[in-house]
């Protein structure tokens, strides 16, 4: 009898270990990114300005001034951060500095200007702009107290310069778009629980 030919072995790929799945982490708080550009990190810095740019610009508009002005506030309201950076203690309340800063500002614009400003115009947008004011601080010193996702959510949907989607907010989050509106609800909730117990 012919002998049988021996089975020819296949050769058998290594079997990889799968990786674990990477789990999305929370965004650096302010503190992290003012000590990230203490030590002069170019993408702290641009994070900070894309989280508080449309903030900052927003309350030089309600100071009064022309979206020229306002852009020219927004710049020089950074340019003074950049120069504080090792001056700033509360770093947590870094929106609130902002927006001091912006306020005093545009106000140092408007005297300067020889512009004048419409009371009329003024007065209709809101019959007392120190409301405003305190309306807009309050409101990100409770951002700063709520914290974590919440915070993160919110500043997304009503803070971020470039106005993200929501598909955007989500694939960021590591959430699904269809749980990003129900969190939205709770976020808000939790956020007037905050400004009501601060009134």
């Amino acid at each position: 009898m012919p002998e049988a030919r021996a089975a020819t072995a296949m050769p058998v790929a290594p079997v990889l270990p799968l990786r674990p799945r990477a789990t999305p982490s929370a965004p650096p708080t302010d503190a992290e990114l003012l000590a990230r550009c203490r030590r002069r990190d170019a993408d702290a810095w641009r994070m900070l300005v894309d989280r508080y740019e449309r903030l900052v610009y927003t309350v030089a508009l309600r100071n009064g001034l022309a979206a020229e002005d306002a852009a020219d506030v927004t710049q020089n309201t950074f340019v003074t951060l950049l120069d504080s950076l090792d001056r700033i203690r509360d770093e947590e309340r870094l929106a609130s500095w902002l927006m001091t800063v912006a306020r005093r500002q545009s106000w140092r614009v408007r005297t300067l200007s020889r512009r004048t400003v419409d009371l009329d115009q003024v007065a209709e947008q809101s019959e007392d702009p120190l409301a405003d004011w305190d309306t807009v601080t309050s409101l990100h010193d409770a951002l700063a107290t709520l914290g974590g996702h919440c915070r993160e959510l919110l500043q997304a949907l009503y803070l971020d310069a470039e106005e993200p989607s929501y598909a955007e907010i989500a694939a960021r989050m590591g959430r699904s778009v269809g749980g990003i509106g129900p969190m939205r609800g709770r976020c808000l909730a939790k956020l007037r629980g905050i400004l009501e117990d601060v009134r």
